[in-house]
């Protein structure tokens, strides 16, 4: 996993589904950006490669209603159902993760 390959990533999976880039800033070992609908509705990635972690998160008026993060040296979800929760889960790519998300939005109406 390489930083620029991460950032590429998140610019063609935004354009793909028709995504602002809202935030996007990166140093040679992490990135965060934020794609989405607007600055209320919005994906947040978060990448670190020296720590191999891909952490993403769907937000909605400042809160977290579904992600996926890496703690202790393991992935787990944050279901959309309760994002209070920590389910193991392995990880998913930036694409995938859009998808999840888009669908949920879908299911809420906000897509």
């Amino acid at each position: 996993m390489k930083i620029e390959d991460i950032v590429q990533t998140i610019k063609i999976v935004a354009d793909k589904f028709r995504l602002k880039l809202l935030y996007i800033d990166h140093t040679d070992i992490t990135v965060i950006s934020r794609i989405g609908l607007s600055p209320e509705i919005f994906i947040q990635i978060y990448a670190n490669v020296k720590k191999e972690k891909l952490n993403m998160t769907l937000v909605v008026s400042g809160e977290r209603i579904y992600g996926i993060d890496k703690e202790g040296g393991f992935y787990h979800e944050h279901p959309f159902e309760n994002p209070l929760l920590h389910i193991n889960t392995e990880q998913i790519d930036v694409e995938n993760f859009v998808i999840k998300s888009l669908e949920i939005l879908k299911k809420i109406e906000l897509f």
